[in-house]
């Protein structure tokens, strides 16, 4: 196929594309950009990359795209943009403020805290990673957090810097929880029922998250992933329905369609180049897949949007 999202697997792959110095950090950058990188007609082109960047927008609007949702975004406002999901977005106009943290998992897995809140805090998944639109109070005081990681990160180099960051990041983080608790729709009994999907389940959906993100032909299907756990696959699709209500299938299969609307909103490939990265044989069956899953053809879907 011709056609190909850009993905940024590195930090320096990332840097190079947009004509960026390279953060002296390995995992980790902080910035705060007041211009769209390198793209002066105020459009970024969709793009992936495998880091967590979390952004907070204090000047500017523009319709922001990360994954399934678009939404035209003004500050002051969080975003996040989880890891391998496709990203695009067009400013209105260059008048724009944003503070940003990017890190990736080699960052992430020297600081168990900071991976374990990650693990655990919804925001920080592909389908629950909508923007929040914040009080220019509320705004404030996460930018004074920010100002101590940015100032940090400007420094010097001390044997401690980098445990230094990452506690602040941390707390940077439950500062945009305690937000995200305050303006979320979800109630409690849907948050609590959440925390009691035990570590196999977890570890198959961020299985599936980070593995159905990859454009290679492999056919995803649940002898696959109990084989990379380690378990049988009868009884991964027990515990699955149990502990979270859906079959292996139902999550498969709303996976595959999360990635199918993805690409039909923010890509002009053509259907059957869709279903081949989806790794469909025929674009037939995806058409037909599609439709049982979602009642109109992918086409429809791509013109209706």
């Amino acid at each position: 196929m011709e056609n190909e999202v850009p993905y940024f697997k590195t930090f320096d792959e990332f840097f190079s594309a947009v004509n960026m110095s390279p953060s002296k950090y390995e995992g980790l950058y902080v910035d705060m950009m007041d211009k769209l990188w390198t793209h002066p007609s105020l459009v970024v082109p969709p793009f992936k990359h495998n880091s967590y960047a979390i952004k907070l927008l204090l000047k500017g609007e523009g319709v922001m795209r990360i994954g399934q949702w678009k939404e035209n975004l003004k500050a002051p406002a969080i975003f996040i943009s989880p890891p391998n999901q496709i990203v695009s977005c067009e400013m209105v106009d260059d008048n724009i403020l944003e503070y940003t943290v990017i890190i990736n998992d080699y960052f992430i897995d020297k600081h168990l805290k900071l991976k374990h809140f990650i693990s655990v805090f919804e925001y920080f998944q592909a389908d629950q990673s909508t923007p929040i639109v914040i009080a220019d109070d509320e705004m404030t005081d996460l930018v004074k957090v920010f100002n101590y990681i940015y100032d940090e990160f400007q420094m010097e180099e001390k044997n401690d810097s980098l445990e230094i960051m990452a506690s602040a990041i941390l707390i940077f983080f439950m500062k945009i929880k305690r937000l995200y608790n305050q303006y979320s729709l979800k109630n409690e009994e849907e948050n609590s029922e959440s925390k009691k999907i035990d570590s196999l389940s977890n570890r198959f959906l961020t299985l599936l998250h980070e593995d159905s993100q990859h454009e290679e032909n492999i056919n995803y299907n649940i002898s696959y992933f109990a084989s990379k756990l380690a378990v049988h696959p009868n009884y991964l699709s027990s515990k699955l329905k149990a502990e979270t209500g859906k079959s292996a299938k139902e999550h498969l299969d709303a996976k595959l369609i999360h990635n199918a609307k993805t690409l039909l909103q923010q890509t002009d490939f053509s259907v059957k180049e869709i279903a081949f990265k989806l790794n469909f044989k025929e674009s037939a069956h995806f058409v037909n897949f599609f439709k049982k899953q979602t009642a109109e053809t992918p086409s429809e879907f791509r013109k209706a949007y």
